[in-house]
C-alpha cells in the first residue's frame, strides 16, 4: 500500500580511472557539451562522489555528486542529467515550447503530448532514440 523509501547502498569518492571513464561517458551521452565544459562538468580535482542506491521499486541507481550537489544519474546504463546541471547547461537536452493553456495541464499532472507544441518555423529539433 506504501512505496519503500530509496535506500542508499554506498556512497564512496571516485577513483582517477572511473573519473576519466565517466568524462568519456558524459561526452558521448551529451554530445553538444563542449570539450571544455566536460571537464567543468566533471572537475579533475575536486572531491567527487558515487551513490549507489536503490529506489523504492527496487531500481539501482548511481548518482554522480559533486561538491553535495547531485550532477548526473545513471539508471540502465544511461546517464542522465539533474536539475541541478540543466540550470548550469540549460542547452544540454532538447527543449520544447508549449502554450500557456498547456502548460496548466501539465502543472496539474497531465502528459505532454505533440499536439500541445509550439512547432517553430525550422521545425522541431531531432531527437535521436539510442
Amino acid at each position: 500500500m506504501f512505496a519503500k523509501a530509496f535506500r542508499v547502498k554506498s556512497n564512496t569518492a571516485i577513483k582517477g580511472s572511473d573519473r576519466r571513464k565517466l568524462r568519456a561517458d558524459v561526452t558521448t551521452a551529451f554530445p553538444t557539451l563542449g570539450r571544455d565544459q566536460v571537464p567543468a562538468l566533471v572537475p579533475g580535482k575536486e572531491e567527487l562522489n558515487v551513490v549507489k542506491l536503490y529506489a523504492h521499486r527496487g531500481d539501482a541507481v548511481t548518482v554522480y555528486v559533486c561538491g553535495g550537489n547531485p550532477i548526473l544519474f545513471e539508471l540502465e546504463k544511461n546517464l542522465y542529467p539533474t536539475v541541478y546541471t540543466l540550470w548550469s547547461y540549460p542547452d544540454l537536452l532538447p527543449t520544447f515550447t508549449t502554450w500557456p493553456l498547456v502548460l496548466e495541464k501539465l502543472v496539474g499532472g497531465a502528459d505532454l503530448m505533440l499536439p500541445g507544441l509550439v512547432v517553430p518555423p525550422a521545425g522541431l529539433p531531432q531527437v535521436l532514440l539510442r
